[in-house]
């Protein structure tokens, strides 16, 4: 299994890395407007309270102001970039993992290896992790110095935090594409299933928080991370991160038991 996790996770490397400097450029964009951002952040911050909740949940997170390099970087940066396109391309990314196999043909190849069919499942979601690791190091990093170099300062603790948290609620959007992969033959339909998923659940997180149907969002994984609570607040909830681990054991192993009594004749 240690092997074929090896040999997936070494085929996604060169994605990672260009996925990693697209969002380094983004980092570096984003940090680099903060001096003028800050300049008019008296008029930005009546501009946010203007705004309706739904849109501040989805766009913006908790935070209150945009004034302060904490609160900029959660609503310009996590909030959009990791909360919500990130988790979609995991999603995607996770949905291919077994449809491309059985789409291509070569899952037979495959499973003749000496390993059971759960553990190829368990497998290919772990040569997601190191990917997914890679990622969060270097942003983390270009994030430290890109805040260093306009002259702010910000606690490496907190920021740190954020994307170690941010590995569990990434793998857990993996988890909904790897289940959708072993459900649908199509590469096609599993990605629109995996990755709509994820999108869905993050619309149902944002127009039912805080209404008398707030507990229907429960489901979404976006419920469960918080960039602003961590680096405003330096709020660190164990009983959500523990949510977020427990949500993808189980989906890995829903997703290899299905597989393994998935009948693939057709």
């Amino acid at each position: 299994m240690l092997d074929l996790t090896a040999f997936e996770a070494g085929r996604r490397l060169r994605g990672s890395l260009l996925l990693a400097g697209a969002m380094v450029a983004l980092i570096a964009l984003t940090v680099a407007l903060f001096p003028s951002i800050q300049e008019t952040g008296a008029d930005l911050d009546a501009y946010l309270e203007s705004l309706p909740p739904e849109a501040t949940r989805a766009f913006v997170g908790n935070v209150t102001t945009l004034t302060t390099i904490e609160g900029y970087l959660v609503s310009q940066l996590y909030q959009f970039g990791w909360v919500l396109l990130l988790a979609i391309y995991y999603a995607y990314a996770a949905a291919s993992t077994v449809a491309g196999e059985v789409e291509r043909g070569t899952v037979g190849l495959t499973l003749s290896l000496p390993v059971t069919r759960s553990r190829v499942v368990v497998g290919k979601f772990l040569s997601l992790v190191p990917g997914v690791v890679l990622l969060n190091a270097i942003t983390f990093f270009a994030v430290y110095v890109g805040v260093v170099f306009v002259g702010e300062s910000i606690d490496v603790t907190d920021l740190f935090t954020v994307h170690a948290y941010s590995i569990a609620y990434l793998l857990a959007c993996a988890g909904v594409g790897l289940a959708a992969s072993v459900a649908f033959d199509s590469v096609r339909r599993a990605q629109t299933v995996g990755a709509g998923s994820v999108f869905g659940l993050f619309l149902l997180d944002t127009f039912t928080f805080d209404t008398e149907y707030e507990w229907l969002g429960d489901v979404a994984f976006s419920r469960y991370f918080d960039p602003g609570a961590i680096l405003v607040d330096g709020d660190l909830s164990w009983s959500d991160l523990s949510v977020l681990v427990v949500a993808i054991v189980v989906l890995v192993v829903v997703s290899g038991e299905y597989f393994e009594r998935r009948d693939l004749s057709g």
